[in-house]
């Protein structure tokens, strides 16, 4: 009996995320086979060394690894920073592209990366939402392409996270666009993903109308340095009258958090309402409770093998990927207007090209 082929693949970014996404490339992926990883920081090396098969090749240079390791494919797990410039480059040398969301800190670079996917529709190009990929996630989007929410006219979202005692994401933040780039993508996402935003348009490039965010530095002050918040809050009104709510926070103190709330004219349906670990409920002198998620990649864990199996079919058997390019440049937007809007405290409107109206002086 034949083998069936695999997809040579290697992996750029071996940081918190990336280390999780190598370990699944190289034991739980039956239909990739990790050919390369490559990271710039010292150490890494050593990690790779010790956590991977002998068969897997390090690089200290991503040109080196896109040029020699003799991949079909990367999956680009970087600083958001360096995302843009690595995806172009991949996809100029001829390589399928899996990247880290988002795929840049502002519209006309996202713009950029778009144009250049479009123009080799031979090579597949995925920005995953973990959402998207998370079976009760899933679920839902089944009930309401089924009809049985009935009209589907808002969503309600969260992303908390734990607290970092070590701050790093303070640091990060100078490189990471903000909380509502960073984290309020996903939530964004989800929220296009539920409501059907291309429908119902008197305009079909205009998706939304006008955005609002605001928050605070409730505990990391140091934040403000930045222009971001350590808990935020965000309400998307789109062109066909649907409504998107966000909170998002990086001040839990037990755990992450992560609901979505699905509003119908009929039910409303409410994906992890309670981030549990598992059902085990511990009832002790402090009552009945539960333990919580630790952070999204637990809560997730199964979307990062699911993105991954769906890109290896795409490439393999040249079908289409659930999670288009375009939901990324869209979801991209409003991260952006959301993350001006609370640096200068005002609505973003959007103008009739479907881009954010913002005053690029105020912007940078």
């Amino acid at each position: 009996m034949a083998s069936q082929p695999r997809l040579k693949m290697g992996l750029i970014g071996l940081g918190r995320l990336g280390t999780i996404r190598a370990r699944i490339l190289a034991y739980q992926q039956p239909k990739i086979e990790l050919v390369a990883v490559c990271d710039t920081k010292p150490g890494t090396d050593t990690w790779a060394a010790e956590n991977l098969p002998p068969s897997v090749r390090y690089f200290s240079d991503p040109e080196d690894l896109m040029t020699n390791a003799g991949v079909q494919a990367v999956l680009i797990s970087t600083a958001t920073a360096t995302h843009a410039p690595l995806i172009l480059r991949a996809l100029d040398l001829g390589l399928h592209v899996m990247c880290e969301k988002p795929i840049s800190v502002d519209v006309a670079t996202t713009e950029e990366v778009l144009r250049k996917s479009k123009s080799k529709p031979e090579l597949k190009f995925l920005v995953p939402f973990s959402r998207r990929y998370d079976e009760s996630y899933r679920a839902a989007k089944d009930l309401v392409a089924r009809g049985e929410l009935g009209d589907v006219h808002a969503v309600e979202s969260s992303c908390l996270d734990q607290q970092d005692p070590t701050g790093f994401f303070v640091t990060f933040s100078a490189q990471s666009g903000g909380i509502f780039v960073d984290m309020g993508v996903h939530d964004i996402d989800i929220g296009r993903y539920y409501l059907d935003v291309t429908k119902g348009l008197a305009n079909p490039k205009k998706q939304v109308d006008r955005v609002f965010a605001t928050g605070q530095q409730a505990v990391y002050g140091e934040l403000s340095r930045y222009g971001d918040c350590d808990n935020g809050w965000a309400l998307v009104e789109f062109a066909n009258g649907k409504v998107l709510s966000i909170h998002l926070g990086r001040t839990l103190t037990n755990g992450f958090e992560g609901c979505t709330r699905v509003m119908g004219t009929r039910s409303h349906a409410v994906i992890n309402n309670n981030s549990a670990v598992n059902r085990v409920e511990i009832r002790d002198a402090y009552g009945v409770r539960t333990a919580t998620t630790p952070d999204a990649f637990v809560l997730y864990a199964q979307s990062f093998l699911h993105d991954l199996a769906e890109f290896a079919t795409a490439v393999l058997e040249d079908k289409p990927l659930s999670c288009t390019p375009d939901d990324a440049y869209e979801a991209a937007k409003i991260a952006t207007a959301l993350q001006y809007s609370f640096r200068n405290k005002v609505p973003v409107f959007f103008d009739d090209e479907g881009l954010p109206i913002m005053e690029t002086k105020a912007a940078n």
